[in-house]
């Protein structure tokens, strides 16, 4: 019999992964959806690797209205409870105990577009939030409409780098038997290249199946790599990561050469406590 550890269990009940890294810190987040409803949030450090396991939580983190500030120690996210509440909240890592709590926001979450600025989107809520625990200013995001689900996500992506590779932000479909689902072609998507001898990685909106907004990411010159790929990004120290089912993977720029990653994270190792229905 194969040791435990390298027992994998099969593709379609090993955890959805969603990646965010600090822009100034060598902090990865991790916030993996293990089988249908509990969320995990993990950090990492990016440098030595080291893991540190925060809450659980039984309901749904909105993990492209998420985000994580400059210094990896706080988040911001937007979830819905089991209950069905919904509410956005700004954390300090790795747990979900909310320091600023906002309830059924318009539509939630927000970005940081600074070491000291995070801007919001969708809260109910005029001017500047001041809370004395937290070290930034909480405004309103002017940029886009409030009712705009990927406001966030684009917000990071502009922040992060990434520019858009064409004008073309592509044709949505929207089918709404047996489930609903909307259909994007045509995104010329977004490009970033964090220096002078790394390769472009891109990013395109396919659209919203099963509940979730999908993206397709592409690595200029490694055309197989990110495949099957559920989110990548790069790290604050020019090192790609890449979340497929179950695994979190950290590619250098050699490691992007051979193909091969030096650090890999089976997230499916983690599990939650017994009986444990929330644990901030």
């Amino acid at each position: 019999m194969a040791p435990l550890e390298s027992v994998m269990p099969p593709a379609k009940a090993r955890s959805r992964i969603h990646l965010m890294a600090a822009k100034n810190a060598p902090v990865m987040v991790i916030l993996q959806r293990k089988r249908a409803k509990p969320f995990h949030v993990i950090t990492v450090s990016t440098d030595s690797h080291r893991i540190n396991e925060g809450s659980w939580f039984r309901g749904v983190i909105y993990a492209i209205d998420s985000d994580v500030s400059f210094d990896g120690k706080f988040m911001i996210y937007k979830a819905r409870g089991a209950n069905g509440d919904t509410w956005s909240g700004i954390c300090h890592l790795p747990w979900l105990k909310t320091l600023v709590h906002i309830d059924t926001p318009i539509t939630g979450g927000g970005y940081f577009s600074g070491p000291l600025d995070l801007k919001t989107h969708g809260w109910d809520c005029r001017g500047k939030i001041l809370a004395s625990d937290i070290p930034f200013s909480i405004t309103q995001d002017t940029k886009r409409h409030f009712g705009y689900e990927l406001a966030v996500i684009y917000g990071r992506f502009e922040r992060d780098g990434f520019m858009r590779l064409g004008d073309a932000w592509g044709q949505e479909k929207v089918f709404r038997t047996p489930n609903y689902h909307v259909v994007c072609t045509g995104d010329d998507g977004w490009g970033h290249c964090p220096a002078r001898g790394y390769p472009e990685l891109q990013v395109r909106y396919l659209g919203f199946f099963n509940g979730a907004f999908k993206f397709i990411f592409t690595l200029d010159g490694h055309p197989k790599l990110l495949e099957d790929a559920s989110w990548a990004t790069w790290d604050s120290e020019k090192t790609l990561w890449v979340a497929r089912r179950g695994i979190a993977e950290q590619y250098t720029l050699h490691d992007l050469r051979t193909g091969t990653p030096s650090f890999t994270l089976n997230v499916d190792q983690f599990e939650p406590a017994p009986k444990s229905d929330k644990e901030f």
